[in-house]
Formats: structure tokens, C-alpha cells, sequence
């Protein structure tokens, strides 16, 4: 395997996250009917829990970003509109199969990342791992 100092990558969501999302959201929606509340308070909290993984899927599902490149002068990302936007990596951290990536792009603006093995092909998911291990530590700041 050869060196990664820059890498490129089209992002996409995780259909693997989606299906797990849909999955716990209807399992959210449908357990207050069975918890013995009054069916008010049931519709409630079950329109709740559905208008809130519906949030929560629509953004995941549309991210700002769709490419990402990491290159000697730093890491940028790149828009639908095909803009470049500069970028600090704040944390990265890999649980098991998944590799969780934090950027900062703006002063205020993140963008977080999900890298599943049904949305990276394994040779650029090991490059990437390389690079995050070569690279300098995240800062104190990262909540990832």
C-alpha cells in the first residue's frame, strides 16, 4: 500500500444509517401505543418521534457538502455548486466499522461525517485511515 499525503473522495449518505434510522424511528413511533398511556398523549409523542427522525433524515440525506479533498495545503470540501470551501479537520474517531469525521468551514459551520463500508470502497477507507493516523492529533475542543 502506498503513501496517502492527499486523498479525494465523493461523499454519500450511509443507506445502511438510513435503514437503521427508519427502523428505530418507527420502533419509537409505535412504542407509546403499547406503554398503556392515554391515545392523546400516544399520537403525541408518536408524531413527535416521527416528525423528528423525518428532520433528522432529511438532512442527513442532503448534505452540503459532496466531495472531499484532502490535499497538501489542507483539507477542503466541495459544495453541489462544485465550490471549494477550506476546511479544518477538528476530530475524527473510527468505532469498529464506522469512521466518524468532524470538519469546521466556517466560523461557526460544521459538517460531520459518517463513512460506512457501503459508502467509501475499502481501498480509499484504508488510505484515509493512514492519513488520519499520520496526521496531527485533534484539539482539545473536539466533541466528536
Amino acid at each position: 500500500m502506498r503513501s496517502a499525503p492527499s486523498i479525494a473522495f465523493d461523499y454519500r449518505p450511509s443507506a445502511v444509517v438510513v435503514a437503521a434510522t427508519v427502523a428505530v424511528a418507527s420502533v419509537a413511533a409505535l412504542s407509546p401505543w403499547s406503554s398503556g398511556a392515554p391515545p392523546v398523549l400516544s399520537a403525541a409523542l408518536s408524531l413527535f418521534a416521527t416528525c423528528g427522525a423525518a428532520v433528522a433524515l432529511r438532512r442527513f440525506s442532503a448534505p452540503p457538502f459532496r466531495r472531499i479533498v484532502r490535499r497538501a495545503s489542507g483539507w477542503r470540501l466541495v459544495d453541489r455548486d462544485g465550490r471549494e470551501h477550506a476546511a479544518i479537520l477538528r476530530a475524527h474517531r473510527r468505532l469498529g466499522a464506522l469512521l466518524a469525521l468532524e470538519w469546521r468551514c466556517a466560523p461557526r459551520a460544521h459538517f460531520r461525517v459518517l463513512l460506512t463500508p457501503d459508502n467509501l470502497d475499502a481501498d480509499t477507507r484504508r488510505r484515509l485511515v493512514l492519513l488520519l493516523a499520520r496526521g496531527e492529533p485533534p484539539g482539545p475542543d473536539a466533541i466528536l
